[in-house]
This record gives structure tokens, C-alpha cells and sequence, in this order.
């Protein structure tokens, strides 16, 4: 049986990051194709997409994480939330196990995995999108914030939560340790999950270690809604782009002192801690734009820079640049990495070497490479892309794979009784 219901669940029920934005145009999606769509949220309000698309929206009108100094109960909430575990219990009673999917996004500012562990109990089969590491890791990035290199000890080991690792404060690491250790043995995820969507294979690797020996992952690329549309002319700019949160692991203030050190103008789209040290470098900072003021800036670039100095799961921005037929210089660390040939459609540098970024930004100087690897970025990124029919296609496919395999289990299951 082919599914006909989803349970989305995500902490926002608005777009507050790049997971919160694929869980709520998947839901969009689905339910323009036809499948009853139920986005189930912590934090509102509810973004005008959902409703205009009418995805049956439940909010549950909680704080998030950051609102903890104002309301300490919210600590206790993202570790076991009762209410989502309750509304959740209710919502499943109605759906038929042969046909519906929970489907879980983002779940560590607010929601919890509680509401997937009523999925589990009640025999409807999850599924999960790998977004980020917090399934193991404990800050979630596989990465020491005060070194500003990757983490390579055993997730939530002794000497895992013993280091001193957060971004924050020592209090906020040991607050994630427990955070990890009652997900993992009070709430059983990710035991309880089976079924894994990864965003690329490094990301795969890195968590295979930590999810149940039965896992299955099924490999699925972002959607993305850009407009197949004539490529733009990369070469006829001179303006270097950087989108994303201005933090030291994203490796900003090593491209704003490459692009300095080259002489190119060099735009950064995001916000953050970094903002008065990267214009101090006299690159210009926009702030966060909407999605079209992003789009905007990328057509105006002549090469994307993604300098991160951690794993990240996808770099959803390295795509859209190769849609519109920009090409991006990516560090050898990063997901995104995966989809560059080096010198074709694209370039990669060694992560947080600065000298080998000013090489690979020096080499954008010519205008018949950049002519050229823009070119290969745009054709192949329209000779396979990953638009949002094709994306609900393989989506849903994937939902009657993870209902089929329920199905073979509840059998062998009852054979074996």
C-alpha cells in the first residue's frame, strides 16, 4: 500500500533555519500533491506557506531552547515534551500504520523526540532527515568550538563529556551530554528509527557508527526552488559571495582576509557574532535577506565561497549557485565538497589554510576559467536537479519503501510468534 498520510514534526512552524525550511516546503509540496499533510510544531508562529498550502498545522506554542534564562521550564521541555508526546498519541490513534509516515526534521530547540517515540510505540514507521549530527554529538557538529577544529572522540563517551567543547559556557555542554544520554536511553532515539535520509555520503559515514545496526538510509538532495532560467554572467562581476551565520567555525573571517588580501569586494549574507570583525576587513555584510534577496545577491557574484571549518550535512547554498551557474570555491571538510570537481565546476581548498583559499580566489581573477566553470556548474546542475516535483517523486517513494519494510517486519514478526 502506497502512503497516503504524513505526520511532519519539526521545532518551528516557520522558517528559522535551513532544516525548518525543508521540512515546511516538503510539507508544501506533498500536500499540493495530494497526500494529507499534518505539520506538527513546537515554536510559532505559523509561517503563511503551511496555511496558504492547507497542511493541517498543530503548534504547540512553546519557547525554544534560547528562551530558557526567561523561562527555565523550557530546559526540562526540550529533554521530555509531554505535550508533544501526548498530542502526538492522539494524532496517531486516527492513522492507518499501512499507509501514513512520521517523518522527523528538527527536534532539539523545543519538540523533543518524544512525539517519534509515540510514532514507535503506536506502529507507524519514521522516518528522519539527518539535518544535522545531534542524532550522536551532543553540540551536534562533530566539532571542538573552542579548538575550531572537527571532534574525533566517541560521541557522548567519558572523555566526550568531560571536554570542554561548546561555543557557550561548560554549564551548556554538560546540558547537552544529558540531553544526548536521556534522548538516547529515555526517549530511544535513535533506536527507534530505522529509516535515515541522508544529504550526503560524509554525513552518512560520520553517523553510521552511532544509528542501529538495521538502519537503511536512503540518499535524497535538498529541495531546492530555483527557476530554470539562462545562466547568469559570472565573469562580468568582481564581488566574491559568502552566505550563512558569521561564526568563527564558518570560517568567515578566513574569507574576508583572502578576498582582502586579493583585492576582491566580497559580500556576506548572514549574522552573527563575527559581523564588526568581518566589516572591519571593509567586506560588506548584508544581514539575513528572504529568499529572494539571497537569489539576488548570487546572481550579482562572480564565485561562491563556502570556507566552513566543519562537516556541515548538505551546503544548500553550493547548489543554488550552480543554478544559476556560479561556481563556488568550497573547503575540502565540508559536505558540499562532494559535488565539486576541483578546476571544473569549481574549486577546493584545504580547510582553514588560508594561503591555499587566497590560491583558489586568485584563480577566479581569470575570466575565461570563471566563464567556464560556471558553465559546467549550471549544466550539471539542470542535467540532474533536484526541483521540488522531482524531489516530492523521490520523497514519496521513499515513504512507501519505509511502509513496505513495516509491513515485511510486522509479518516476519508474527511468523516468528
Amino acid at each position: 500500500m502506497t502512503v497516503r498520510s504524513i505526520v511532519v514534526l519539526n521545532d518551528f512552524c516557520h522558517v528559522q533555519g535551513g532544516a525548518s525550511r525543508v521540512a515546511i516546503d516538503e510539507a508544501v509540496a506533498l500536500r499540493k500533491a495530494g497526500l494529507d499533510v499534518t505539520f506538527l510544531g513546537a515554536v510559532g508562529p505559523v509561517c503563511d506557506d503551511l496555511t496558504a498550502a492547507g497542511v493541517r498545522t498543530i503548534c504547540l506554542d512553546q519557547p525554544q531552547l534560547l528562551d530558557a534564562p526567561k523561562d527555565p521550564s523550557v530546559l526540562l521541555r526540550t529533554l521530555w515534551n509531554h505535550a508533544a508526546y501526548r498530542v502526538m498519541r492522539r494524532l496517531l490513534s486516527d492513522l492507518d500504520p499501512r499507509c501514513s509516515v512520521v517523518h522527523l526534521h528538527g527536534y532539539t530547540k523545543a519538540l523533543s523526540t518524544t512525539p517519534a517515540l509515540a510514532a514507535s510505540q503506536a506502529g507507524i514507521p519514521i522516518v528522519c532527515t539527518l539535518h544535522d549530527f545531534f542524532a550522536a554529538c551532543p553540540n551536534g557538529a562533530f566539532f571542538d568550538y573552542r579548538k575550531q577544529q572537527p571532534c574525533r572522540l566517541r560521541a557522548l563517551s567519558g572523555s566526550c563529556a568531560l571536554t570542554v567543547c561548546d561555543k557557550r559556557h561548560p554549564v551548556h555542554k554538560a546540558y547537552r551530554v544529558v540531553r544526548g544520554l536521556s534522548q538516547r536511553h529515555i526517549a530511544r532515539f535513535p533506536a527507534s528509527v530505522r529509516h535515515y535520509i541522508t544529504l550526503s555520503d560524509q554525513s552518512a559515514e560520520l553517523l553510521k557508527p552511532y544509528l542501529p545496526d538495521r538502519s537503511r538510509f536512503h540518499p535524497l538532495v535538498n529541495i531546492i526552488n530555483v527557476e530554470n532560467a539562462h545562466p547568469v554572467d559570472a565573469a562580468a562581476s568582481s564581488t566574491l559571495l559568502v552566505v550563512g551565520r558569521l561564526d568563527a567555525e564558518k570560517g568567515v573571517l578566513l574569507a574576508a582576509e583572502a578576498a582582502r588580501r586579493v583585492a576582491l569586494p566580497i559580500v556576506f549574507v548572514g549574522e552573527g557574532p563575527l559581523r564588526e570583525a568581518v566589516e572591519a576587513t571593509g567586506a560588506r555584510v548584508t544581514g539575513w535577506l528572504p529568499a529572494d534577496g539571497v537569489r539576488a545577491e548570487i546572481d550579482r557574484a562572480r564565485c561562491l565561497v563556502f570556507p566552513s571549518m566543519w562537516y556541515e550535512t548538505f551546503g544548500l547554498v553550493v547548489t543554488e549557485a550552480a543554478a544559476r551557474g556560479v561556481p563556488a570555491i568550497v573547503s575540502d571538510i565540508a559536505a558540499p565538497a562532494e559535488r565539486i570537481t576541483n578546476g571544473r565546476n569549481g574549486w577546493i581548498f584545504r580547510s582553514g589554510d588560508l594561503e591555499d583559499l587566497i590560491r583558489c580566489i586568485a584563480l577566479t581573477q581569470d575570466n575565461a576559467r570563471v566563464k567556464e566553470a560556471g558553465a559546467s556548474a549550471y549544466h550539471e546542475y539542470w542535467s540532474n536537479p533536484s526541483s521540488p516535483d522531482r524531489h516530492t517523486s523521490e520523497l514519496i517513494a521513499i515513504y512507501d519503501k519505509v511502509i513496505s519494510d513495516a509491513e515485511c517486519a510486522a509479518v516476519s514478526s508474527r511468523s516468528a510468534a
